[in-house]
């Protein structure tokens, strides 16, 4: 019997008890972009339901979900006027953007609780 699943189905994507540093760092990048914000938690929601499908552990789930929802979390410190553009990027745009892996590297290892989801931050995008 095929056991068909729905990955986009997010009524399984358990709260993981964010800590206040990474509720703080998304919440500034929902308000500075709705559209990474969502797809931060869709790629979260996705990741959450492959661990379970792959039947990892609850703490290796909890981590990798974490890395999902943190990934793009260097993105805050690109400019509006380049995340948002609904026009292809430049080549120079397109360098300025590639930044954000390496932001959110700095950014996860300036803050003891984010740390262990450096490299994750640094190496998924």
């Amino acid at each position: 019997m095929k056991n068909e699943i729905d990955f986009y189905d997010n009524t399984n994507l358990k709260s993981y008890n964010l800590d206040e540093s990474m509720r703080y760092q998304l919440n500034m990048l929902d308000n500075l972009d709705v559209f990474t914000r969502k797809h931060c938690e869709n790629v979260a929601s996705l990741t959450c339901r492959l661990c379970e499908q792959l039947h990892c552990t609850k703490g290796f789930t909890e981590y990798c979900t974490i890395c999902a929802y943190l990934h793009d979390i260097g993105k805050l410190f690109i400019p509006p006027s380049i995340l948002q553009k609904p026009e292809r990027l430049t080549d120079e745009e397109y360098e300025i953007m590639k930044t954000h892996t390496t932001i959110g590297y700095n950014i996860c290892m300036k803050d003891l609780k984010l740390r262990p989801y450096a490299a994750r931050c640094f190496i998924s995008s």
